[in-house]
């Protein structure tokens, strides 16, 4: 493997010195590929090369991430070099927490988008071990916590094995279920299983959606409908790089640097990526409206992001988009029944809606809707649906 040779049908520009028996190699070209540790579909110009493994950089920084890296950091990773930034993924909605008495198998997750496209739900071993294959279950949802209430009940759900991963097929998730909602789960071994939500004190409002249970705020950055970056064409495209790429801290903020936001705007904006120019405009208009500000992080020697700044490590000033959070008021839930959650019908806005990761693409249909909306909107530059993204339309949905 060589620059200049071939890997995933795209030329290498560069390769960096092996670490842990890897190689983070970049390519002239996003190409696709299965992550072999996390088994998701990525899309990327950077991809981490061992003996027939193939890493997306996330699973690349925590597996290369150790102390010895913040106490020796490489000098050679400079600000002017951010190739190999790594961006640690948040949690992949996999199980964890799980307990198993025997008589019961208990495990919590996080929803993820793709959870809530396909109608699935991840299943530990304990439990895939011992369910019989393609056999219906029952299924019931709960509001959990101090008034336990019953939401609603579904049949024929079945266990199957998808990735190499086992997962619960046919489930038809609630309207209110969001990217980021963390359920609890236990299935009464041969009989039914329970998933239960968690209610928030204080219904909030997340980046301009309503949001009702716990939920994971980092997962929401990266997944959820993108109301707030429906601003002009380059301006969204900046907004969703950057939380589709960035380093998320613990509250939901996405950080990264200036130079790799802006070559990765560039690259995920085909057929028409907007000149370097426009988007140093953008950023700038975001800075100044308070949708972006500057903040200080390192990167370790393994190309790690993360922030705040540690010490020994290379500082690098980071570009910081914080999703909005304020309690729901009166005016967000006057179409919603209360406090409750048998929900009245109700208008959810038109909005994007993140599917790359999972190696679709928007439909014909979609595309035009998303043009002929953003220019009814009277939104500034091409009407194109970004890269990654499909567009959900205006509708009515409630229970």
């Amino acid at each position: 493997m060589n620059v200049g040779g071939q890997l995933l049908g795209q030329g290498i520009a560069k390769i960096n010195p092996p670490r842990g028996g890897m190689r983070l190699v970049r390519l002239e070209a996003v190409a696709s590929f299965t992550c072999s540790r996390c088994a998701r579909t990525k899309t990327a110009r950077s991809v981490a090369v061992g003996d027939r493994t193939l890493l997306c950089n996330g699973c690349y920084g925590r597996l290369q991430e150790s102390p010895a890296d913040h106490d020796q950091p490489s000098r050679e990773d400079t600000t002017d070099d951010l190739a190999p930034i790594v961006a640690a993924e948040p949690d992949g909605g996999l199980p964890h927490s799980v307990l198993n008495t025997g008589l019961t198998v208990e495990w919590k997750f996080s929803v993820r988008a793709g959870h809530l496209l396909h109608g699935t739900c991840p299943v530990p071993s304990e439990m895939a071990d011992r369910a019989a294959p393609q056999e219906p279950l029952e299924l019931t949802f709960l509001r959990g916590r101090h008034r336990i209430r019953v939401l609603d009940e579904q049949k024929g759900v079945r266990l199957r094995e998808q990735g190499g991963e086992a997962l619960l097929t046919g489930l038809t998730w609630q309207p209110f279920v969001l990217p980021g909602t963390h359920v609890s789960v236990r299935w009464d071994t041969w009989k039914k299983l329970r998933l239960a939500y968690t209610p928030l004190d204080e219904p909030v409002v997340f980046g301009g959606t309503v949001v009702r249970y716990a939920y994971d705020p980092r997962i929401m950055t990266r997944e959820l409908a993108a109301f707030d970056a429906r601003v002009d064409r380059v301006e969204e495209l900046v907004l969703i790089a950057l939380r589709e790429l960035g380093y998320l801290d613990e509250t939901g903020r996405a950080l990264l640097p200036q130079e790799a936001l802006i070559r990765n705007t560039i690259e995920r904006a085909h057929p028409q990526p907007p000149a370097r120019k426009k988007i140093d405009g953008a950023i700038a208009r975001l800075l100044s409206r308070g949708m972006l500000t500057w903040e200080q992080g390192s990167v370790n020697a393994s190309g790690a992001l993360h922030y705040p700044a540690r010490r020994g490590a290379t500082p690098v000033p980071l570009l910081c988009y914080a999703p909005t959070l304020r309690v729901a008021e009166r005016e967000d839930l006057r179409n919603e029944a209360g406090a409750g959650h048998a929900m009245s019908a109700h208008r959810v806005a038109g909005h994007l809606m993140r599917i790359g990761h999972l190696g679709k693409e928007a439909s014909t249909e979609a595309k035009a809707a998303y043009r002929e909306d953003h220019a009814q909107a009277g939104l500034a530059g091409p009407h194109v649906l970004p890269r990654g993204y499909t567009y959900v339309r205006e509708h009515e949905r409630g229970m």
